[in-house]
């Protein structure tokens, strides 16, 4: 028998009682399609549980139950803020942490206070989901853990943190701009990117000559062209012309690289 026929009981019994984790997604998923009243309270019974793995199937199905309709989500994130400050489980933490990046539109100052103890937790996984958490949230105090976290040690929290003050919000300030442009120089790749983007978006012009610098190595990503898209800057044309020509029937080229330069290209020539 399908999955998708299986009874909410059954599905539940497989999460609790499975030891391989092989189909745990297939199974929250399932359960995610179906936004009954009945699961929201056994989900909500279940982060309640001493039992590590009780708690986290309780949260994982919470998180997107019901799809982008998310008919529970404003008891769903009142639920998570209530019990993340006694959760000490690193698997679990990382889990609420996503699950409240779901369901974070109606996060207030209060819930962003209790996140803070976080950002500096011992696990990167965890400072990771804190990011995760923030995102799209355009607070003052949410920005500010998120400039926090764009310079932590991690490599996967720099790289969210600044992807996510650059292109997830669009707020344009000093402190933003800062933030970003001390990624500039940053040893990884794609969080240098992601500061470069962020900085095009908001039209700063010392961007320019990063840029110039970046088409001179020869060695340029779609994230290149999509923040020359969004500065708009004529001067980039000429090359980018250049580069297509260089390109257009070298069959090594990934197509999606080729269709991102295009679409610079036509942006510039709009």
């Amino acid at each position: 028998m399908s999955r998708i026929n299986w009874t909410n009981e059954k599905l539940f019994e497989r999460l609790l009682n499975n030891q391989s984790t092989r189909t745990y997604w297939d199974n929250v998923k399932t359960l995610c399609t179906r936004p009954e009243k009945a699961v929201f309270k056994r989900c909500s019974a279940l982060v309640k549980s001493t039992l590590p793995r009780e708690r986290r199937i309780g949260i994982d199905v919470l998180s997107q139950l019901g799809g982008a309709a998310r008919p529970f989500q404003k008891p769903t994130l009142a639920l998570y803020m209530r019990i993340l400050p006694n959760e000490r489980d690193v698997k679990v933490l990382e889990s609420l942490l996503h699950a409240i990046g779901h369901n974070n539109t109606g996060l207030d100052d209060k819930d962003i206070e209790k996140l803070s103890y976080l950002k500096k937790h011992r696990y990167a996984v965890v400072r990771y989901g804190v990011v995760h958490a923030l995102q799209k949230v355009d607070k003052p105090a949410a920005i500010d853990m998120l400039i926090d976290l764009s310079g932590d040690k991690d490599t996967d929290v720099r790289d969210w943190a600044t992807f996510s003050l650059g292109s997830m919000i669009t707020r344009n300030n000093k402190a933003i701009r800062d933030a970003l442009w001390a990624r500039i120089s940053d040893t990884d790749e794609d969080t240098r990117m992601e500061a470069i983007m962020g900085l095009a978006s908001r039209k700063d012009p010392g961007i320019y000559e990063v840029i110039r610098k970046e088409l001179s190595t020869g060695e340029t990503g779609t994230l290149l062209f999509d923040a020359i898209a969004a500065l708009g800057g004529q001067e980039f044309l000429s090359p980018l012309k250049k580069l297509h020509k260089q390109s257009a029937n070298d069959r090594t080229v990934h197509p999606q690289w080729l269709s991102k330069l295009e679409d610079a290209i036509e942006v510039l020539t709009a």
